[in-house]
Parts: structure tokens; sequence; C-alpha cells
């Protein structure tokens, strides 16, 4: 409707770094980024990374999820899942619940995949009393 003013939630918002772009500094967002150009610095989204064949990273990235099949220098952090496709080149330290890594994918770096259970008090107990 014309004259009536349409909100965007903030997770629904989607940023786009297309393949002709550069982006230096300091990058956060709210919702979704789809990296096909250069990003340098850190990228922080309470969303979704993906980073496209062709893009490049250099930046440690923090996200709820995160698709690479560019390449990525600099550590991840993200809350859900990491998928690397077969193009994807990551040099840097991976922390996450779910890794998924397809034949080809190069990645470099130590990797923290899982969360850690919380220990359960009886063993706690049985720990103490030794």
């Amino acid at each position: 409707m014309l004259g009536k003013e349409q909100k965007i939630r903030p997770e629904d918002a989607e940023t786009i770094i297309g393949a002709g772009v550069k982006v230096d500094g300091t990058f956060t967002a709210f919702g979704n980024v789809i990296v096909k150009g250069q990003l340098l610095g850190s990228l922080t989204t309470e969303s979704d990374v993906n980073i496209k064949e062709g893009g490049s990273v250099d930046a440690d990235i923090k996200a709820k999820n995160a698709t690479i099949a560019g390449k990525v220098d600099g550590n991840l952090e993200v809350d859900e899942k990491i998928q690397l496709a077969s193009s994807a080149k990551v040099m840097g330290d991976i922390n996450c619940n779910v890794l998924s890594i397809e034949e080809g994918a190069i990645l470099q770096g130590s990797c923290n995949v899982g969360k850690e259970e919380p220990r359960r008090e009886v063993e706690a107990e049985e720990e103490d009393e030794e």
C-alpha cells in the first residue's frame, strides 16, 4: 500500500556485500550477511553469515550459523553450525556446535566442536568424596 510505512524487523534484514565491494572496519549486523566481495576487520551478526565462492573475509567472524564457500582468514565463533563447502579455504580457529566439511575444503586451524555438557551433580559429589 502506498503511504503506509512497512516495518522491517532487524532479524529479517539481509546485507549483501557484492562482488565489487570492499568493506574495511568493524561490521555489525542483526540479520543475515552474504559476502560476495571482500571484508576486512571484524564481522558480527546475531543471524547467519554466508561467504560465497569468490568472497573473501580477512576478519574474525561471530554469528549464529556460517556457510563458507569462499576464503576466510580469521577465527569463526558460531553458536550453532558451520558448513564448509568444497571450495572453502579457512585459515583460523573454529568454535561451533556442529561442523560439516565437504571433500576438498581446506581448514588450517584448531577446531572446538560440540557444546560441553554440564557435569551432573552426582559426578561432582562423587569427586568431592574422594
